[in-house]
């Protein structure tokens, strides 16, 4: 088995890549311990380092309130995965396991934990979120006794602190379903979860656990000395946000699942995986990125799926507490666009979830006194505002509603579907531009400005002009304008009118000023740079670097981490893949957590798994490096060129046609 190091090494880490470069990680270390998030765009699996235990279930699209005066958050579930272990009568408790480590295999999308209990056993327990059967996650135990033993198996549930009205029942049948009811934190919803015992060959007896105060199910088994004896606990969790009977479809999809084998629930789940990685971003000759950037894309594919209309939070389904797993830009612009390009079907799930919210949007416009359709800045599936009251960024970060809709053209770009753009996209455009044509007001020079708003930067409240919100709402109008023209709808003059003329501002040097009255501060993340990538605003490249050069020392190094993944674009797009190169690891190699590098919203707090960032990463080497490029005639490929040390680049599955796009570097020449 070939060791990679991994760029994370430097945390002290036994990593390795296995398996064709960059598909398996190996931790051998519990110190710091940040589990990885088994998911399947339905459910996330947050995984642990204590054997026979997950972290929690996060419910995609389901919210509750945080409490009475609170915002809403969305939910975890019980966890319904977690074991006791009983070997010849001794309960066993965490250290007494010993040879702990844990193998990540992204392609199959599951982690397996192997642990040896010392003169009786050794235990192989491996995680996954079915990705066949979006609710329903399964663990797979295999025991090889080294002599004789008695083992016996108790699930019992986690039950998140927040849920109230629990209730255990017991559903028999072809087994025993332990199935447990709750209500979320405000009782907006109710959960149920479901779980079963399967099992290869004679199925030992099934019971329920006898004792006060303990709910659960349990199982005994003789096991023999050298023969692996393997098992696995399978269960679903459903709520009223999805269905008007989660108690008996929770059951229905344990009862479905134990139905089958467990090859074949293996099989069928490796299957819908391997139809994923299709799609994929091949680096020769460099495995540390090779590695990384293959985590990224799993992690994205892992919290979206087709046919689910809902958002993706920046933490994607790793954690219930940030940003409550409410919706932002993040979608649109940061992780929205890898997948677009590498799985469309996951992408018209997030424009169809955007349109099914059109009707709040509209209303949401004409309560702040604008037509057309104001999206949220934080959103759920209510569809209305749900950032907290607090912060100004929910009353004044408009540039979202510019966001979904160019996110909005950018379907129809990739995919050419017209029927779609007629029927779902057009209503949402059409209503956008109306909000930029109320929200814009005209200067005494014919020129058109944006007062008062929130930009990407967020440390300049209540500015005027902002750069990005300008250079949105251009770009959305003019992508409007061109849907109009592809359906064959009357083009509303003052849409060119707007976009043509509003303003931006420069300083003595020419650079292109974040807003009015800026004067060089500390800015939270990028605005002005992503003009020229992605809006597109700016296409002139000595006005792009004279901006990258002026904004790059001031970005707040401690906010989040995707702003460098915009100025590696932009550097690749030069012509510049050193300097690009260098960039790209500057935007993530400081906030990889352990023991699996799970990235960190900045380098130092403690929200990780951002998939926010990710996205940015993604970025910086598809539309960067590999000089992928989506227009109205559909996705094209820019001259572009490698790193040094990068001998070629190849993303396969891209687009609708699956196409395949490579970069070879003719001067590379490999280095022992």
């Amino acid at each position: 088995m070939r060791k990679l190091i991994s760029i994370i090494a430097f945390l002290g880490l036994a990593l390795s890549a296995m398996a064709q470069d960059g598909w398996v990680m190996e931790a051998t270390s519990r110190k710091d311990y940040n589990g990885a998030t088994m998911a399947n765009g339905r459910l996330g699996v947050v995984t642990d380092d204590r054997p026979f235990t997950a972290r929690e279930i996060v419910l995609a699209g389901v919210f509750d309130k945080e409490g009475y005066n609170g915002v809403s958050r969305v939910a975890r579930g019980p966890v319904f995965l977690n074991m006791e272990l009983t070997v010849d009568g001794k309960k066993v408790k965490d250290n007494d396991f010993t040879g702990w480590n844990q193998v990540f295999d992204m392609r199959n999308a599951q982690l397996t934990t192997n642990v040896e209990l010392k003169g009786k056993a050794s235990f192989k327990y491996t995680v996954l979120a079915l990705r066949q059967l979006p609710y329903n996650a399964m663990s797979v135990v295999e025991v090889t006794p080294y002599k004789d033993i008695t083992l016996k198996v108790e699930n019992v549930y986690g039950i998140p602190e927040e849920m109230s009205d629990v209730q255990a029942s017991f559903g028999e049948g072809a087994q025993l379903v332990y199935q447990l009811n709750a209500a979320t934190r405000t009782k907006m919803h109710r959960v149920s979860s479901s779980s079963m015992f399967m099992f290869d060959g004679e199925e030992p007896t099934v019971r329920r656990i006898e004792e006060k105060g303990r709910d659960g199910m349990w199982f005994s088994a003789r096991l023999k000395k050298g023969q692996t004896y393997r098992f696995a606990l399978v269960g679903a969790v459903c709520s009223t946000q999805d269905f008007k009977d989660p108690v008996n479809e929770s059951k229905r999809f344990a009862t479905f699942a134990y139905k089958s084998s467990i090859d074949y629930l293996l099989k069928n789940h490796r299957a819908a995986w391997g139809e994923l990685w299709k799609g994929d971003v091949i680096i020769e000759g460099d495995p540390d990125s090779q590695l990384d950037i293959r985590h990224a894309l799993y992690q994205l594919y892992s919290i979206t799926r087709e046919n689910c209309p809902v958002g993706i939070a920046p933490m994607g389904l790793s954690s219930s507490d940030g940003y409550n797993g409410h919706y932002f830009w993040d979608t649109e612009l940061w992780m929205y666009p890898p997948i677009l390009v590498m799985n469309p079907d996951a992408g018209r799930s997030l424009m169809d979830y955007r349109a099914n919210c059109l009707p709040q949007a509209m209303q949401n416009a004409q309560n702040h006194g604008y037509r057309g359709a104001q999206y949220p800045w934080e959103a759920d599936t209510s569809g209305e505002e749900c950032t907290p009251v607090w912060a100004l960024t929910g009353t004044y970060e408009h540039h979202i509603t510019a966001d979904v809709g160019i996110a909005m053209w950018q379907y129809y770009c990739v995919t050419q579907d017209k029927e779609w753009l007629e029927e779902t996209a057009w209503p949402v455009l059409k209503a956008v531009a109306d909000f930029w044509l109320s929200r814009v007001e005209k200067n005494a020079d014919g020129s058109y400005s944006i007062i008062n708003v929130v930009g990407a930067d967020e440390y300049a409240e209540n500015v005027d002009d902002n750069a990005f919100t300008n250079g949105a709402a251009k770009r959305v109008l003019s992508d409007v304008a061109k849907a109009a023209k592809v359906l064959g709808k009357k083009v509303d003059p003052r849409w060119m009118e707007v976009s043509d003329n509003i303003v931006f501002t420069y300083n003595e040097e020419g650079v292109t000023m974040e807003y009015t009255g800026y004067n060089g501060q500390l800015i939270k993340q990028t605005d002005v740079n992503m003009l020229a990538y992605p809006l597109g605003v700016i296409t002139d490249k000595d006005q792009t670097l004279r901006d990258i050069n002026y904004y790059f020392d001031r970005i707040d190094p401690n906010g989040p981490a995707m702003s460098n993944a915009i100025i590696a674009v932009l550097h690749a797009r030069l012509g510049d893949p050193e300097t690009a190169f260098k960039v790209f690891k500057k935007s993530y190699t400081d906030k990889l957590r352990p023991p699996f590098g799970v990235l960190s919203e900045n380098a130092n707090n403690s929200r990780v798994s951002f998939a926010t960032g990710l996205g940015g990463i993604l970025q910086s080497v598809i539309f960067g490096f590999a000089g992928v490029e989506i227009t109205p005639e559909g996705i094209i490929q820019l001259p572009t060129q490698l790193p040094s040390h990068w001998k070629s680049l190849t993303v396969t599955g891209v687009g609708v046609d699956k196409q395949t796009f490579k970069v070879e570097n003719p001067d590379y020449k490999e280095t022992k």
